[in-house]
């Protein structure tokens, strides 16, 4: 099964839901196992075709990343505060 992207060409509906899951570089893949002599940006460019047709899917996918983006930041955060930790404790704590 597979639906019209924008410019008529079919996605795979395995495509499809990777992108409803927000697993973009998965539907991507799909598309180009499925099509054959797809380039990487040929295979990109519909994926982004599909998902810019749908304005709802478009904002679910743009909060996914910023949740992304966020839980990277605290992370990135933590880690160094305790780099920072370590590096007061070496010089100063002994």
């Amino acid at each position: 099964m597979a639906t019209e992207s924008e410019n008529g060409e079919a996605l795979p509906a395995a495509a499809i839901v990777a992108i409803n899951q927000g697993r973009l570089i998965e539907a991507i893949r799909i598309v180009r196992e499925a099509v054959p002599g797809l380039g990487l940006k040929e295979a990109k460019d519909r994926v982004d075709a599909y998902v810019g047709r749908d304005p709802m899917l478009k904002a679910q996918l743009d909060q996914q990343r910023a949740g992304a983006r966020r839980k990277l930041i605290k992370t990135v955060l933590i880690i160094d505060l305790a780099l920072a930790a370590a590096i007061v404790w070496y010089f100063f704590g002994r």
